[in-house]
């Protein structure tokens, strides 16, 4: 892993064009996260596979390298019930806001996190992450580290906008989801064909090199 954190030598050497919004490298050391697309936060540690393998594997309860709609529905209940800590089929104000606060804090779109790998505009460095000061539609909150650019997704499935997330929208939620990631169209999603998160590329490439400042060292943001 700890090779895979350094600029690949060959993206340098081409200088490829990339395309905007592209982060700048991540730092080496920088601590991979990833965010299910139901927004359960998964954190690796260097030397281990990229989090998103780690969900992956454990909602393909039957082993077959393959993610049904079943299982993928089936998954995002379990973490329904760990987040519905009173048990009464629905996540409440409260409950989501320790979903934010404690259980996914990668979901504040302007937290300072020491592993943020996007470029801050130069007089900007304390006012929290930015997905990209040149647009606002780039990867924000969880959609940093998930592959759906959305900043808050337990949030984004009240779908009534009652304040309230039931489990049925959970659920409902979760299948429209799963629809969206089938880009191929299999009924079944598969690790291979799922793209790079954000934070997944900073780590990996392609990204783009730090700039040199004058009088200093190469800058990493992460």
């Amino acid at each position: 892993m700890a090779a895979t954190l350094a600029l690949p030598a060959a993206l340098l050497a081409a200088n490829p064009k990339l395309p905007p919004g592209t982060p700048i490298c991540a730092r080496p050391g920088t601590m991979p996260i990833f965010v299910s697309p139901m927004g359960e936060p998964f954190r690796g540690a260097s030397g281990q596979p990229y989090p998103s393998a780690i969900w992956f594997a454990a909602a393909d309860k039957n082993k077959d390298g393959a993610l049904t709609r079943d299982e993928f529905v089936a998954d995002a209940l379990r973490f329904f019930e760990t987040l519905d800590t009173n048990k009464d089929g629905k996540l409440t104000p409260d409950e989501i806001g320790h979903y934010e606060a404690v259980v996914a804090p990668e979901t504040s779109i302007y937290s300072a996190r020491p592993d943020d790998f996007f470029e801050r505009p130069r007089g900007e460095q304390d006012r929290g992450a930015m997905a990209d000061s040149r647009d606002y539609g780039g990867p924000m909150g969880a959609g940093r580290y998930s592959w759906l650019n959305v900043p808050e997704p337990v949030a984004a499935l009240d779908l009534d906008v009652d304040r309230v997330v039931t489990r049925d929208e959970f659920a409902t939620g979760a299948a429209s989801i799963f629809e969206r990631l089938d880009v191929l169209n299999r009924n079944s999603l598969r690790l291979s064909d799922l793209p790079l998160t954000p934070q997944q590329i900073a780590i990996t490439g392609p990204c783009r090199a730090p700039k040199k400042r004058k009088g200093r060292d190469q800058e990493w943001f992460g």
